[in-house]
């Protein structure tokens, strides 16, 4: 136990009450009826989706499989790879040379390992993870369709997740702003996807034409 509190052990030990604390955050969230898992989707959708010269030709959170596991799981899979990597390495180093390596070295290697353990256990995860969303038809097609707000607000500033089913009856579900800064959406609006802003964000206005939905 001793060896398990010392000091090259500190930042595995901190992600590992990391993960505590998101599962009481995240329980507690859900019983006055929202998620953190929500609003980390709803945020990163909105301004993380950029290309990486790392993984050319794909998204790296879509190489990470964000959009297709729960954030939360994501994160939490990234602090258990870390957690569990760290530990095991100080632990071989220790017994190798006696002592274990530098917290800011040892985090570096546990990191770059947790890294690809997202994508290997989060692509598994994806397999079993229920989706009524379909990448069949393009985003871009999406512009000139009604969607219903199923978040509860949606302002500038303020995206809010909206879903839009296909003509072939299938669910997309999207972030949209407001297409005029001094107009907000609320929950069950019905509104016309006007452009595209930046990847799974799009503008959109009321729906002018209430037989289009």
């Amino acid at each position: 136990m001793e060896e398990l509190v010392s000091p090259g052990n500190a930042p595995f030990l901190v992600a590992i009450c990391m993960m505590l604390f998101i599962g009481a955050v995240e329980g507690l969230s859900l019983l006055v009826g929202t998620g953190l898992l929500h609003h980390l989707d709803t945020f990163f959708a909105a301004h993380f989706d950029h290309a990486t010269p790392l993984f050319p030709g794909e998204n790296f959170l879509g190489w990470l499989h964000v959009g297709r596991v729960p954030l939360l799981v994501l994160v939490v899979l990234f602090l258990a790879g870390f957690a569990i990597a760290g530990l095991a390495l100080q632990w071989a180093v220790a017994g190798l040379v006696g002592t274990p390596l530098p917290p800011v070295l040892a985090s570096l290697i546990a990191a770059a390992c947790a890294v690809p353990a997202v994508r290997l256990f989060g692509g598994q995860i994806a397999r079993h993870v229920p989706r009524d969303e379909t990448s069949a038809i393009s985003e871009e097609s999406f512009i000139g369709r009604v969607a219903r707000l199923t978040a509860a607000s949606a302002m500038a500033g303020q995206p809010g997740q909206a879903k839009l089913t296909d003509e072939h009856g299938r669910t997309h579900y999207l972030l949209v702003v407001p297409d005029d800064p001094e107009v907000r959406f609320d929950r069950d609006d019905a509104v016309l996807i006007v452009s595209r802003a930046s990847g799974s964000l799009f503008h959109a206005i009321r729906n002018p034409r209430p037989d289009l939905l």
